[in-house]
């Protein structure tokens, strides 16, 4: 669990900066450690994002989880704002559930705790 701290402050850095770029107004983010695993819980209210755009968003979120990816890559969370940063993003968690209902966008992240 090396640099775990920093490896969820990285994801969230990364998510903030997706919903602030996007005109966001307003946007909750809730972080979870629990003994075997983090959540990261992020609600983005009356969102901007178009259905195509959120739909993108869970497809790349839900990748599978690439250790060795992310032992090599996650500094780099943060640095650009390109598609590759959500890419990492996707590589460094477990599972997303990505929906939006009534206009607002809910976001759950999964990233188990390696041992």
């Amino acid at each position: 669990m090396r640099h775990e701290t920093k490896k969820i402050c990285r994801i969230v850095d990364e998510l903030t900066t997706l919903f602030l770029r996007e005109d966001t107004n307003e946007v909750d983010f809730k972080i979870k450690k629990e003994q075997d695993r983090t959540l990261i819980q992020i609600t983005d209210y009356e969102t901007h994002l178009s259905d195509e755009e959120i739909a993108h968003l869970k497809e790349t979120l839900n990748a599978q989880r690439q250790y060795e990816i992310e032992e090599y890559y996650w500094q780099l969370a943060g640095e650009t704002d390109d598609e590759a940063e959500l890419t990492l993003v996707g590589a460094m968690i477990d599972a997303a559930t990505v929906e939006k209902r009534a206009g607002n966008l809910y976001i759950e992240l999964v990233r188990l705790n390696v041992r």
